[in-house]
């Protein structure tokens, strides 16, 4: 479950970055993820409008900044939250590309991908306010080329599955992921909502 159980840590600006003291601390790696996680699953889901992708995502993302975390030369937590932030926006950058979530450090640090409970998507849904996300993204679908839109409709505002949409187009599952990747991105530069802009 990846939802923070109780208060998350909180940081100021200028504390010493938690990254830094868990090379000593295992147990600052954990307050390193409670201080961050939230902001972590909003940043995804305002921008793939998928709990269950934003929470895939999120996995990914502290799994690299744990085996990466040596590589941090920053001072303050402002400086530990960007560097985080900076590999949040290259896995949503590789997910767009590929259409799919990578899982590689996960693997290499021989954790299986955690499983997203009913109560963690709800979670996401209410943290990062997907239903309304999603009616301002209905309003901008007819701007996007056919296979883009019914694509991002279909799993988006629908909810159905990317199997049963692969079955029904008569494509791969990952031809129907990267459908609605380009049409989410397409969909996020063109909106001017400013709760689909950057939130770091």
């Amino acid at each position: 479950m990846l939802r923070v159980v109780g208060w998350p840590t909180r940081r100021s600006a200028n504390d010493e970055p938690l990254l830094i003291k868990s090379f000593e601390d295992p147990a600052a790696f954990h307050h390193f993820y409670r201080a961050y996680v939230e902001r972590v699953v909003v940043f995804f889901a305002r921008r793939a409008l998928d709990a269950e992708t934003a929470l895939d995502l999120v996995g990914e993302t502290f799994a690299l900044a744990l085996e990466r975390r040596r590589q941090f030369r920053g001072s303050t937590a402002h400086e530990e939250q960007g560097w985080l932030f900076a590999i949040a926006r290259n896995e949503l950058a590789h997910y767009w590309k590929r259409g799919a979530v990578e899982r590689a450090a996960l693997q290499r640090l021989g954790c299986d991908p955690p499983e997203s409970t009913s109560e963690d998507l709800e979670w996401v849904e209410r943290v990062a306010d997907l239903p309304l996300l999603r009616t301002t993204v209905c309003a901008a679908l007819d701007d996007l080329p056919g296979d883009q839109a019914y694509a991002v409709a279909a799993r988006i505002v629908d909810e159905r599955a990317y199997g049963e949409l692969a079955s029904e187009l008569d494509v791969s599952e990952q031809v129907v992921r990267a459908r609605v990747s380009r049409g989410l991105r397409a969909l996020g530069q063109s909106l001017s909502d400013p709760q689909l802009k950057d939130l770091t």
